[in-house]
């Protein structure tokens, strides 16, 4: 059976990292995208142009902010596609510090962010996503799960992210819409991983690798392509579920 992939896809968190890999990669595949990004008009230049040279649609970009108006950006992705397919989020605050620490505004930023603004963003998709059988695919954390010092009020939040997937999928599946997560540990991301805010984080960058059995951190293509695998009829049987992509570290966790 050959692989398909919904063919208009918005990628929200998609000018860098996982996401922008992801662009390029559904571009490859001949998807036409939308890069949904809060400012960073360079950075989501550079992915649009990097999508391009693959031979594939020119993606378009779409300008907001998941966490104040997913609604406004899946409407505005759906009339520059002519449609929708899928959705992928892989948007994130950068805002670290332990739960002791971590304000009210800050934990309301990143619940902003990673619950409320998927439950909006897939509420706004379901109409066009069921023409299709669409899929949406959430980018979790090993956080979530796993106590990590530092994302004390991003950790509760992947949490609630993935209860949200679970959800969602139930209730979505009868409607042929599937809702998918990926979690992944430490990526080797330079510079989108809050480097410069996270206290001794060179060393914990450097346990995980230790612990990890593939003895490195992921790359942000390798995170991509399991999702946008799981947006593709290569999965067309799995809903609800989260898929740690680690390599093997919470085995030994």
């Amino acid at each position: 059976m050959t692989r398909t992939i919904p063919d208009k896809v918005l990628v929200v968190g998609g000018s860098r990292g996982i996401g922008a890999a992801a662009v390029v990669q559904l571009a490859r595949e001949g998807i036409a995208t939308a890069i949904g990004y809060v400012a960073n008009d360079e950075a989501a230049k550079r992915t649009q142009a990097a999508a391009a040279a693959t031979g594939g649609p020119e993606p378009v970009l779409v300008r907001g902010d998941l966490g104040k108006d997913a609604a406004g950006m899946v409407t505005r992705a759906a009339e520059e596609l002519g449609g929708l397919g899928g959705f992928l989020t892989t948007a994130v605050p950068i805002l670290a510090g332990r739960t002791l620490g971590v304000t009210r505004e800050e934990y309301d930023l990143v619940f902003d962010v990673q619950v409320w603004g998927l439950w909006e963003a897939i509420q706004t998709a379901v109409p066009e996503l069921e023409k299709v059988g669409g899929s949406v695919v959430a980018c979790s954390s090993l956080g979530a799960n796993r106590y990590a010092r530092y994302y004390g009020a991003i950790g509760p939040a992947k949490a609630a992210m993935e209860n949200l997937v679970r959800y969602f999928g139930a209730e979505l599946g009868p409607r042929g819409i599937r809702v998918n997560g990926v979690s992944p540990s430490l990526v080797d991301n330079p510079g989108h991983g809050g480097e410069d805010i996270i206290a001794g984080v060179q060393d914990v960058i450097q346990a995980v690798a230790d612990k990890t059995p593939l003895r490195r951190l992921s790359q942000p293509e390798e995170i991509a392509s399991v999702a946008v695998a799981l947006m593709s009829s290569d999965f067309s049987f799995v809903t609800g579920l989260t898929i740690p992509v680690d390599g093997g570290y919470t085995l030994l966790a």
